[in-house]
């Protein structure tokens, strides 16, 4: 039985719900680069395998935020 994930969220809806802001987007990706944002990554067909589509899923971002909610992010869980 293949798991079920939920809601999938991009890089620009995830930057807009932690930063209010679509220029939020390198933020993003460095959470993910650090670890502390976990994303599915689905390659991209063509180029050398650096295109990537990265989609947050729903129970993920919900988990960073509650983690978070008192932190540098300004969120209330």
């Amino acid at each position: 039985m293949i798991p079920q994930i939920g809601k999938m969220y991009s890089i620009k809806e995830v930057a807009v719900i932690l930063f209010g802001e679509v220029n939020g987007r390198d933020s993003v990706v460095r959470l993910i680069k650090r670890g502390e944002l976990r994303c599915i990554e689905f390659p991209r067909m063509g180029g050398r395998g650096k295109n990537k589509k990265r989609l947050i899923p729903e129970r993920e971002l919900e988990r960073f935020i509650r983690e978070h909610s008192s932190g540098f992010l300004g969120l209330t869980a």
